[in-house]
């Protein structure tokens, strides 16, 4: 009986899959995307895509990976560690960050909606959110740690604690970033932010020097 050779993979066939699996699960997230509707906007069968991704779960699993590598992949981290100043720092990579999104919005939103649906993933996109999640974690502080290293802080503050407080302040402001690009699909550059940003050199500089006047 002659043993059946195995076809190698169509490296384009694969990156057209890849590509609709990417806009697809952006744009509708992972429950509502259909493996039928991947295949009909990569133009192949339901059945090639399962031949190389194995399953549904797969697929999106390899595209979290793909859009997250690709993210990383380009990051420049002198945005952090050339900043003497804390609020410098955080406008900054703030605007560094908008900007990726708007090169690479599918893969942005693809990350967003899994960090924001966490509970609603299979459980290999749960795990590797969950990863990424921990990976930035130890990223930021990377990152951060250093230009802190550079600062004096009032007597009982760690760099822990303004870590902390910088989380919760940036955290929320990005929130009102992404809400901003929701409702402003027009925006393409950086430059159209620039109120928004201002306003969060702002706050932080109020977060930097406290917002009681010395009595």
């Amino acid at each position: 009986m002659m043993k059946r050779t195995r076809l190698p993979e169509d490296p384009v066939k694969k990156a057209r899959m890849q590509a609709a699996a990417l806009a697809l699960f952006a744009s509708a997230g992972y429950q509502a995307t259909k493996v039928d509707a991947i295949a009909a906007k990569a133009q192949v069968s339901k059945g090639l895509i399962f031949k190389y991704f194995g399953n549904k779960e797969q697929l999106y699993l390899a595209t979290l990976r793909q859009a997250y590598d690709r993210l990383m992949a380009i990051m420049d981290e002198t945005v952090w560690q050339e900043s003497d100043d804390l609020v410098a720092m955080v406008t900054n990579a703030t605007r560094y960050k908008i900007s990726l999104q708007l090169q690479y919005p599918q893969e942005f939103q693809l990350l967003l909606n899994g960090f924001i649906h966490l509970k609603q993933l299979p459980a290999s996109g749960r795990q590797y959110v969950e990863q990424m999640m921990v990976a930035n974690q130890d990223l930021t502080q990377r990152l951060v740690l250093p230009v802190f290293a550079k600062m004096t802080f009032k007597p009982g503050i760690t760099a822990t604690d303004a870590l902390t407080v910088l989380n919760y302040v940036t955290s929320g402001y990005l929130e009102k970033f992404q809400q901003y690009l929701l409702s402003h699909p027009e925006v393409t550059t950086v430059a159209e932010m620039e109120p928004l940003l201002a306003d969060l050199t702002r706050y932080l500089r109020i977060v930097e020097y406290g917002f009681v006047a010395p009595d």
